[in-house]
């Protein structure tokens, strides 16, 4: 799961209107330190954070089994 759907999950789960006021400000708070990007539509970007980590990790594992050996004579 992603931290934007697990962040989703966890605001969904919140029953009580004063900790959900009190997380909007924080998220407030949060937004001014940072610089927000516009969403870009980039076609490769569409897919960052598709992956988890263990599916990474293994996609990561093959590449590196499959395309790091040198075969044949240099």
């Amino acid at each position: 799961m992603m931290v934007k759907q697990q962040l989703i999950a966890e605001i969904e789960a919140i029953d009580n209107p004063t900790t959900l006021s009190q997380l909007f400000e924080i998220l407030q708070l949060v937004k001014q330190n940072i610089q927000i990007q516009p969403k870009q539509n980039n076609s490769v970007m569409q897919f960052a954070g598709c992956l988890d980590d263990d599916d990474a990790q293994a996609m990561r594992t093959t590449i590196d089994n499959e395309f790091n050996k040198i075969e044949g004579e240099w």
